[in-house]
């Protein structure tokens, strides 16, 4: 089971390598449905500061332990380069550089993970199927207009309604 504690340690241990000291906040956030782990940075005066790192709760509960401790070695990164560098990179060179200072690779494709332990009807908060056919056809996390008024919303496969369905 991962804990703010457990995950933590592992970020001190990844900043470690770095020589750099990990003294942030982490949190486990539920809403984070298509993002798996998230570094915040400050920015006071010209200098930005890394502040906390936030983790999926989905990564958390659904996928293995490799592909959790990869994304928390990515988001390290993240946190190293700039408590280093003083600016946001990205992805760029220099971000990959302190990727493999820390031991970790410049993998993004953790999200298949979640998308071989659960069907779609469970990765999003709506799923939209063709009420013709019914064909998966989309997604959302949060209310939006098609999830509100799906009549006025036509798929392309058959030109019908699309239909919706609360997955919670």
């Amino acid at each position: 089971m991962w804990t703010i504690d457990k995950i933590t340690a592992l970020c001190i241990d990844y900043c470690g390598k770095a020589g750099v000291k990990f003294n942030s906040p982490v949190f486990i956030n539920g809403r984070l449905t298509r993002t798996l782990g998230r570094c915040f940075y400050e920015k006071r005066g010209t200098v930005w500061n890394p502040t906390k790192i936030e983790i999926s709760r989905q990564l958390l509960e659904t996928s293995t332990d490799e592909s959790i401790e990869a994304v928390i070695a990515h988001e390290c990164a993240h946190y190293v380069t700039c408590a280093l560098t003083h600016e946001t990179h990205g992805h760029d060179s220099t971000f990959k550089f302190y990727c493999e200072v820390i031991g970790t690779n410049n993998n993004m494709t953790h999200y298949d993970d979640l998308e071989r332990t659960k069907s779609n009807e469970e990765i999003y908060k709506y799923s939209l199927y063709c009420s013709k056919c019914g064909k998966f056809v989309g997604g959302r996390s949060r209310a939006c207009n098609i999830t509100k008024a799906p009549h006025n919303y036509f798929t392309k496969c058959c030109e019908a309604e699309v239909k919706v369905v609360k997955n919670w």
